[in-house]
């Protein structure tokens, strides 16, 4: 928020002006950029696939794009998908982005300050949250705040997003063994909460509802992400494959070297072969 107020991208209330549409993204982007002299954004682009898909998937969402309307058979060269991969170009050849980290290198990043918004998922809130009221920061220095991505398009109001799940194999087992099963899953539906503690979303609506939840910080910004979150279709098979292609042609694309009509080809192409072949 310290780079936010420098650039002048602060309501009255303290609050961050967030972009609406395309247009004003990178209008905001450049007006940071020329008053920090810093990329507005922090991404981690190297030796990264989720990422890419990650950013695809919510604004083909927003742009209610049926994608996977059959779950054998993607449609990713689309005006839709053309238009996300644009913006993203726009971003990294105007240099509002940093480039060449990875993970780590771009969570260090950001907590040091060299950039304004950092791309992740919720489960950072706790150690950025810890840093931000730690003296002598870059996040304590004007403080630190989290919310869904932006609705740059007109469709439906959503961001992509999964989740982790408990599943348990099918076999025989004795009475005694599927009762500790059961134990153990139980402690984890009944200790919810405490997985929420870091960012993550509670699985137990009770608790996304509860008291305890509402006061951890930046939960006001981020409960919307209870609704707002839409993943793939749950018949949409090799999804952690499909990641994989799409953050290589989404990467091949948006760095230049390959055109975004050619990596969108390759990129639906290739995932259909893999889909016709399972």
């Amino acid at each position: 928020m310290d780079l936010f107020k420098k650039a002048g991208l602060v309501n009255d209330d303290g609050t961050p002006k967030l972009p609406t549409s395309v247009d004003e993204l990178m209008a905001q982007a450049k007006q940071f950029k020329e008053k920090t002299g810093k990329p507005y954004f922090v991404q981690n682009l190297a030796n990264e696939v989720a990422l890419y898909t990650r950013n695809l998937y919510t604004y083909l969402f927003q742009q209610d794009s049926d994608f996977f309307a059959d779950p054998k058979q993607v449609k990713l060269n689309t005006p839709e998908a053309r238009r996300v991969l644009e913006m993203y170009k726009a971003i990294y050849d105007n240099d509002y982005t940093t480039k060449d980290m990875d993970y780590a290198a771009g969570i260090n990043a950001f907590l040091a300050g060299e950039g304004g918004v950092h791309l992740n998922g919720t489960w950072v809130i706790g150690d950025y949250t810890a840093s931000s009221e730690t003296s002598g920061t870059a996040l304590n220095a004007g403080g630190y705040a989290v919310y869904p991505y932006p609705q740059l398009f007109s469709g439906k109001k959503a961001q992509y997003a999964d989740g982790h799940s408990w599943a348990v194999s099918q076999k025989d087992r004795t009475p005694e063994e599927e009762a500790a099963i059961g134990k153990f899953l139980k402690f984890f539906n009944d200790n919810d909460f405490e997985w929420s503690r870091t960012g993550h979303l509670p699985a137990v609506k009770a608790v996304l509802e509860s008291e305890a939840f509402k006061a951890l910080p930046h939960r006001d910004t981020i409960a919307a992400v209870a609704t707002l979150g839409t993943p793939l279709p749950s018949t949409v098979q090799r999804q952690f494959a499909i990641q994989d292609i799409i953050g290589q042609e989404m990467n091949a694309a948006i760095t230049g070297q390959k055109e975004i009509d050619a990596a969108l080809s390759d990129m639906e192409s290739r995932i259909n072969e893999l889909l016709a072949n399972i």
